[in-house]
């Protein structure tokens, strides 16, 4: 008689045949799929034969773990769609989905949080048919990223810009707010619509920030992205005036820029 597999590989096999890009069905049968990552490998002690079976005639214990591997596919697919709307209309139906799939072989859900999922949608679309047929939709989907995060993160800091007494300003380290993201742009997205022309080229940064209830965008000229971007890599700000400097920004313009980015929310101490 058989034994009955531990709860460890009972748990390593579900999750190995749940996850399957070929589906239960054609994963229990033996199917191959040349070039899967090592983790759609079947692991050691099968346990197929240690699962109730259905006395549904027809309807056998493979028929019964596709109902759960289509809804773990579909969940995640749904999540993604909510987050890119545009991206999905854009797309249509099929090739969504298909870069859903390309997606989860290449960045499979390892997060408690859905909202973590969709962070590197963007470049997965750049290696796929889609982004090279449409490479203004790589932007639309770095847009609609960081719309979702800026609304996803927590509080900023609440001391802004303010100098402590006795600190060197030219030490003061800043940091892009929680509330904000800037993005790299190559068209122009902002109010494209699936049903419009190819959009305009755009070269530039963008600005993304929660503002009260609802969410602003803003192109940024290239000094000041150039400035900013550089903040948010965590430049000190004697090195920020710096590069102001070289940019050609003046004194004036430089502080008139940070006094702007910090009443809006978008910088704040690092």
């Amino acid at each position: 008689m058989q034994s009955s597999p531990s709860l460890a590989d009972l748990q390593r096999w579900m999750r190995w045949v749940l996850t399957h890009p070929l589906g239960a069905n054609r994963a229990t049968e033996g199917e191959r799929l040349p070039g899967l990552p090592k983790r759609f490998v079947e692991p050691e002690g099968r346990v197929l034969a240690s699962i109730a079976g259905d006395s549904v005639p027809g309807r056998g214990v493979a028929d019964r773990l596709s109902v759960y591997a289509s809804g773990y596919f579909s969940r995640l697919h749904q999540a993604l769609e909510l987050e890119y709307p545009r991206l999905a209309a854009a797309l249509g139906p099929q090739e969504f989905r298909e870069l859903v799939a390309a997606h989860l072989l290449r960045a499979p859900s390892c997060s408690p949080s859905l909202a973590d999922l969709g962070e590197d949608l963007a470049r997965t679309l750049r290696t796929c048919t889609a982004g090279a047929r449409w490479p203004w939709l790589v932007d639309l989907a770095a847009l609609e990223r960081a719309t979702a995060e800026v609304w996803l993160s927590g509080p900023c800091d609440p001391r802004g810009l303010s100098i402590e007494e006795g600190e060197d300003p030219g030490s003061l380290r800043l940091a892009l707010s929680a509330l904000a993201r800037l993005v790299r742009m190559s068209w122009d997205v902002v109010d494209w619509r699936p049903e419009h022309a190819q959009p305009a080229r755009r070269d530039g940064r963008l600005v993304v920030w929660r503002v009260e209830a609802s969410t602003g965008v803003e192109w940024l000229d290239h000094a000041p992205g150039e400035v900013l971007d550089a903040l948010s890599r965590g430049v000190h700000l004697g090195e920020l005036c710096e590069l102001a400097a070289t940019l050609g920004m003046s004194s004036e313009h430089v502080g008139t820029a940070f006094g702007r980015w910090a009443e809006r929310g978008w910088v704040g101490r690092g």
